[in-house]
């Protein structure tokens, strides 16, 4: 199998078929965005700065492409009898009228967010979205914290920037070392759904800290989890088709 992530991505672009509607993927929110466009044209700079358009005219997803965040334009190319997929990585250069201009940065496998096994989405300033962790063998809870998204498999909270967060992080990357199980409620819009959780992760997203956690819960939480994570993903969809 040739490795394609080898090749100079000028030599792809220069593939592509004007007229052929191609998958563009970014994700909004902790959603995945698809969107299906024909293509319009490439161009090379001067300083080998490559430039892809498509026609979007006809796009209600457009707001999702405008926040910033990467976006993936998705390739099959044929391979001896089968397909070979993979993804041109691009930021958006323009997105005015009926066009959208990609700049081209580099071929990669799948964008992370579409190798997630759940749907995943993010909470924003409208949702009173929080949770509390208590050990499970000893008398001590962390309260309030803010939840920053959610998946029926796990979820991620913010760790504050003040006093107490030094004592907080410090007291979490412990208890991640020790494999520490938490009992867990997660407040949300006045739903409580309770489970397990450990700590998997902690990590800084646009100069914010959080925490990830893996998490199960039992069928009658999950049946409930599932139905709060399948309404703000619709929330969501509308609220970027409305922008």
């Amino acid at each position: 199998m040739p490795n394609v992530f080898e090749i100079d991505i000028k030599e792809v672009v220069a593939k592509l078929q004007k007229g052929k509607e191609y998958n563009i993927y970014t994700v909004y929110r902790d959603v995945p965005i698809n969107i299906k466009v024909p293509f319009s044209w490439f161009d090379i700079s001067k300083t080998n700065e490559v430039y892809l358009a498509f026609n979007w005219k006809n796009t209600s997803m457009k707001y999702a492409f405008q926040t910033g965040n990467p976006v993936y334009v998705k390739i099959v190319i044929p391979y001896q009898s089968r397909e070979l997929s993979f993804y041109i990585k691009c930021s958006v250069f323009s997105s005015a009228r009926d066009e959208l201009v990609l700049m081209a940065e580099s071929l990669i496998d799948v964008p992370p967010f579409l190798k997630r096994s759940s749907v995943r989405v993010e909470f924003d300033y409208k949702h009173k979205a929080y949770a509390k962790l208590c050990l499970e063998d000893l008398d001590e809870c962390f309260s309030n914290l803010s939840l920053k998204n959610i998946s029926e498999t796990g979820f991620a909270i913010k760790i504050e920037k003040d006093e107490n967060k030094d004592m907080i992080l410090g007291k979490m990357k412990d208890l991640a070392s020790k494999d520490t199980v938490f009992d867990v409620e997660l407040y949300i819009d006045g739903d409580i759904v309770r489970g397990k959780a450990n700590l998997v992760s902690i990590y800084e997203e646009q100069d914010e800290l959080y925490a990830g956690f893996k998490m199960s819960v039992d069928k009658k939480d999950a049946a409930k989890l599932s139905s709060i994570i399948m309404k703000l993903q619709q929330e969501i969809i509308q609220e970027i088709k409305s922008l």
